[in-house]
């Protein structure tokens, strides 16, 4: 280590190292590659090459094919890029159709993109909803699995991203953990959010018990981005009826951000 960092902290070369592998690894072919390879990518002394490789195996951000002698970046890799979303393109892109949803149903309407394992507001017309209890949305997280927004997006992600959210929910020690250590409640839960195409709790999550939410999941080309839901008093909106009517222009709406996000590029 150095001590030539700024606020007196060492520098942690084992830290830049193992990241410059991970950079290396990503630059090439299905981000599999062999020490030789990754030795003169990275300019590492193979000793230390090998006690890095063998150290991010071990943490689950990279696997071993004994019969090449490969090591190849695993999905887990992704974590490191979930707190951090560029997420401009998409509010600008979705903001007036979210206007204009929540002008239709008057109930406020959010955005809301995963962060870890959890959700988090982007964006919220509830300054402008005649039916809003909640100032200052914007920035609150919400649990993945007990809301709305968060079984929307959860249901609709790619398998690995889901086993891999999963194996984050579980490490907790909370009531998220306990739901996702529950595969058949699990498996119940993406299936019927699939089949239905929303997302929606009617009071699950324990910090808003007299409240109920519908969302639906926000895709792109690269995949799901989150979702937008609508919220809403459970004793102002019961039954199935009530609950497609707000669902309904939701979907219509997600269809020409989409659309937008596409024309974009």
């Amino acid at each position: 280590m150095s001590s030539n960092s700024e606020g007196g902290y060492r520098h942690c070369q084992s830290l830049v190292k193992g990241l410059d592998l991970l950079s290396a690894l990503n630059r090439l072919p299905s981000g599999s590659g062999s020490i030789s390879e990754l030795g003169r990518q990275t300019g590492i002394h193979r000793t230390t090459l090998k006690r890095l490789l063998e150290t991010l195996r071990e943490e689950g951000f990279l696997s071993h094919d004994a019969a090449t002698n490969h090591y190849r970046l695993t999905f887990r890799v992704q974590q490191l890029s979930y707190g951090f979303r560029d997420t401009v393109s998409l509010v600008e892109a979705a903001w007036p159709d979210m206007r204009e949803v929540s002008r239709e149903v008057v109930w406020p309407c959010s955005l809301v993109v995963p962060e870890g394992e959890e959700m988090v507001v982007r964006a919220s017309t509830r300054l402008y909803s005649r039916l809003s209890f909640h100032p200052g949305m914007p920035g609150r997280h919400m649990p993945m699995l007990s809301t709305a927004a968060g079984r929307a997006y959860f249901a609709h992600v790619c398998d690995d991203e889901r086993s891999v959210l999963l194996d984050m929910l579980r490490s907790r020690d909370d009531e998220q953990a306990a739901l996702a250590r529950d595969s058949k409640q699990v498996l119940a839960l993406v299936r019927q959010t699939r089949a239905q195409g929303y997302g929606v709790n009617i009071g699950e999550w324990g910090v808003e018990p007299k409240f109920g939410a519908v969302a639906v999941p926000l895709r792109a080309h690269t995949g799901v981005l989150g979702s937008m839901n609508l919220t809403f008093l459970l004793r102002a909106v019961k039954g199935q009826d009530a609950l497609l009517k707000l669902v309904a222009p939701l979907k219509a709406a997600a269809a020409r951000i989409e659309e937008a996000l596409a024309a974009k590029g």
